[in-house]
């Protein structure tokens, strides 16, 4: 028999019971829920994937841009290097803050270290300069729509090392044979030097030096001298006048920096040196012509 609301129930010729169900079609109403319950699904693992690949895919993307700028960093300071000159060693690049994505689409960084060694300068070689730069300001609209854009930096903090060695092989260069070395780990630091004097000619000078900051200049101020050749004698005058103070030139820079302090420990000088809101040349920079006789010259 067939019950107006079940399956048609028959019997065989065996009396088995043969029933057959009736397919009831699913409305759409509920075809539709489960479409989007699939969706809602889907999407929440593309999220939870996302969530978990930014991370990684940020710290990529920021050690591969620390790489390039490294790279562009020792390019820039070597083409204003005079011809033969070594070229620095960039030691280190370190951008901050996170995520650095959002930083490149806004084209604002917070945060940027790096360290450089074996810097040329006009006066004696910078062994290390260990920078902390704030607030790098990079147009990204402009660059990728290939107009010239801007690039700013609103402070920079450096920290330079000048070994003794290196301050005396510029020293040694200037009138009256003068060295400097440390003592007591770099507490104080002793000159010597030689003088030519009327009467008594050359005479060996030793005393100690302070380093004082002017112009941008390091500035060597001799005090508390002793003469040592045809005669013994001992003048604790705070400016003796027979070693001149001698002046140190320190610029050329990256980022335009001023020497503000210096100070002495037992390796050599630490300098302070700062800037504030740099605009750095834009466009290409202008590529040496270091032949042979150049470089010799």
């Amino acid at each position: 028999m067939t019950d107006a609301h079940g399956p048609s129930t028959s019997l065989d010729d065996t009396g088995a019971d043969t029933t057959v169900p009736i397919i009831i079609p699913r409305s759409r109403h509920w075809l539709r829920r489960q479409f989007r319950r699939r969706w809602t699904r889907i999407i929440a693992i593309i999220v939870v994937v996302l969530i978990v690949l930014f991370p990684i895919v940020d710290r990529v993307t920021v050690a591969l841009a620390e790489k390039q700028m490294a790279k562009q960093l020792e390019t820039s300071v070597a083409a204003t290097l005079d011809c033969g000159l070594p070229p620095p060693t960039v030691r280190r690049v370190h951008i901050g803050g996170f995520p650095f994505l959002t930083q490149i689409a806004f084209g604002k960084f917070k945060d940027i270290s790096l360290a450089v060694d074996g810097l040329a300068t006009p006066g004696p070689r910078i062994s290390s300069l260990d920078a902390d730069i704030k607030g790098i300001h990079v147009p990204i609209f402009s660059m990728l729509t290939g107009r010239d854009g801007q690039i700013s930096i609103d402070e920079v903090r450096a920290t330079v090392g000048m070994t003794y060695d290196d301050l005396n092989a510029f020293l040694a260069s200037m009138p009256g044979k003068i060295q400097v070395n440390p003592e007591d780990g770099g507490r104080s630091v002793e000159i010597s030097g030689t003088a030519d004097l009327p009467v008594l000619g050359t005479q060996q000078v030793d005393g100690v030096t302070t380093f004082e900051v002017r112009d941008n200049k390091i500035t060597l101020v001799p005090s508390h001298l002793t003469l040592s050749g045809t005669i013994n004698l001992s003048i604790p005058i705070p400016l003796g006048q027979l070693l001149p103070s001698i002046p140190i030139p320190v610029g050329g820079l990256p980022f335009d920096l001023n020497v503000v302090s210096a100070s002495t420990n037992a390796s050599g000088l630490l300098l302070t040196a700062t800037a504030e809101h740099i605009v750095p040349p834009s466009g290409k920079l202008p590529e040496q012509n270091c032949t042979p006789s150049a470089a010799q010259g």
